[in-house]
């Protein structure tokens, strides 16, 4: 449990900070800046936890869990308002830097 509340917690933290760095995207809302990061964070965590029990090679299962949070971003910014995507090429830059991020918090986060 401990596992999954910190890699939710540094998951939303990492994305509020790359949303807030580049400039590929335009949030309107403060709150909703928080309240994407939070989503995408708790729904990220979620996948590494179901991906550890659904796949026998675990490196199956982050690669999986990798590719979902990459579209849980993508689904995020298209269906929360006051998100703009400004600059397609930097959007799908920021989502690989998601994704890879999200994968190596997997690999050193282990549940118990």
């Amino acid at each position: 449990m401990c596992g999954f509340l910190l890699r939710t917690v540094i998951l939303s933290v990492v994305l509020y900070l790359l949303l807030g760095i580049e400039s590929a995207i335009h949030v309107v809302t403060l709150g909703g800046q928080i309240l994407g990061a939070a989503v995408v964070g708790l729904l990220t965590a979620i996948y590494h936890t179901l991906a550890h029990y659904f796949f026998a090679h675990k490196w199956i299962g982050r690669i999986v869990a990798a590719i979902w949070s990459g579209l849980t971003v993508i689904v995020i910014v298209r269906l929360l308002p006051g998100y703009t995507v400004l600059n397609a090429t930097l959007f799908s830059y920021i989502v690989s830097v998601f994704c890879l991020i999200s994968w190596a918090i997997n690999y050193f986060i282990k549940d118990k």
